[in-house]
């Protein structure tokens, strides 16, 4: 997940990532996709490594518990975000197109799966499974209302703004699992206020998941 919003760099273009591919190549080469949802992404070398994300071991997995397809869709596309994270150029490239597809909202659901939340947070579910039917409708309530369960922290955020939205997410929605994410400056501002947070949400359960510049704090509610 970026820290970065996505609309600065909605705004100021889509960046080149179609290298030697000539307009009519890539028309061509879209015309003739057989699963027409790739079709927006128009880069070839892309397209092939969203198919390649289809027969990885989590998309696989994940088949089994998201049964709406949209969704699992999406979750491909996260995992493709995670595939691109050493081409910068193809990764914002990307980004900027399922902003521009899907809105905000979708970028978000991607990129829950790109910095390996959702894998967490299924392990999280997993810890206390009660039955099957259960986890596939607290993943597929979590990743359709996105905004309510995770609080995606930004670059321009100061403290006050993530203090402020954390209180307003537990008074308003009282999610049985918050999860506040954030990379880079923002991961700093997560990680300097960790113990203001957790004065915040007194009635949860705190684990925090960081690695590298990313920093995800996952919150699960005491009690059954």
């Amino acid at each position: 997940m970026s820290s970065e919003s996505p609309i600065p760099d909605v705004v100021e273009g889509v960046t080149k990532g179609v290298l030697d591919w000539t307009a009519e190549k890539i028309s061509d080469f879209v015309t003739k996709l057989k699963n027409k949802k790739l079709a927006f992404i128009q880069e070839p070398k892309t397209i092939e490594v969203v198919r390649e994300q289809y027969n990885s071991g989590e998309a696989k997995f994940y088949q089994n518990y998201i049964k709406d397809k949209q969704l699992l869709f999406y979750v491909k596309l996260g995992l493709t975000l995670r595939k691109l994270e050493n081409d910068e150029d193809r990764l914002r490239n990307l980004r900027e197109k399922i902003f521009r597809k899907y809105g905000l909202n979708v970028l978000h659901i991607a990129e829950f799966v790109q910095n390996g939340i959702l894998n967490r947070y299924v392990g999280i579910l997993l810890e206390e499974l009660t039955s099957i039917a259960k986890l596939e409708k607290d993943i597929s309530e979590t990743l359709s209302n996105i905004e309510k369960h995770t609080f995606f922290v930004q670059a321009n955020h100061k403290k006050s703004d993530l203090l402020k939205k954390a209180t307003i997410m537990i008074s308003a929605n009282s999610p049985s699992i918050l999860i506040i994410s954030g990379v880079k400056s923002a991961a700093k501002l997560i990680s300097d206020n960790i113990e203001q947070l957790k004065e915040i949400m007194k009635d949860y359960e705190f684990e925090r998941f960081a690695g590298g510049e990313k920093e995800t704090l996952f919150f699960k509610r005491k009690g059954p």
